[in-house]
């Protein structure tokens, strides 16, 4: 196949974290956001180090996205005291995700934990560790006279 042949579709979703989420961390300058398995069933989301499993669903109506309006006419100061920031429609969809918070703990055997298992044996053998050699150890002990 051409890549004239292949077809792209552009599909808006909304997600929706039920209020999990501060405004804080969406709008910092550059938020992490990794979304996996759109395409699935269940997708999951991180968020700054939260982590979100979804369910998709249709809204009880039409989600509308709004984009800032750059090219808008200037506001008539007669009628409109401040000049507000103008927006247009950007997209509309049917289409939800409902993001529930999920808490996920690293596994046991782990690089970082194993790091720490390693770290705890070595205490532990350093504990156990013999300071003194025989020769040492048998000086201790008065000499046995013979019978």
């Amino acid at each position: 196949m051409s890549d004239s042949e292949y077809e792209e579709e552009e599909i808006l979703v909304f997600a929706d974290f039920n209020n999990q989420l501060s405004c804080n961390e969406l709008t910092e300058e550059k938020p992490a956001i990794k979304i996996i398995g759109l395409d699935e069933k269940n997708p999951l989301a991180e968020i700054n180090g939260n982590f979100f499993r979804g369910t998709y669903d249709f809204a009880m109506g039409t989600e509308v996205f709004f984009e800032k309006d750059l090219n808008a006419p200037p506001a008539d100061p007669l009628f409109e005291a401040t000049c507000r920031q103008k927006y247009k429609v950007f997209g509309k969809t049917n289409k939800v995700i409902n993001f529930q918070r999920i808490y996920v703990e690293k596994p046991a055997d782990s690089d970082e934990n194993m790091e720490e298992i390693e770290k705890q044996d070595k205490a532990v053998n350093e504990h156990l560790k013999l300071n003194m050699t025989f020769q040492e150890i048998i000086a201790q002990f008065p000499p046995v006279k013979d019978l």
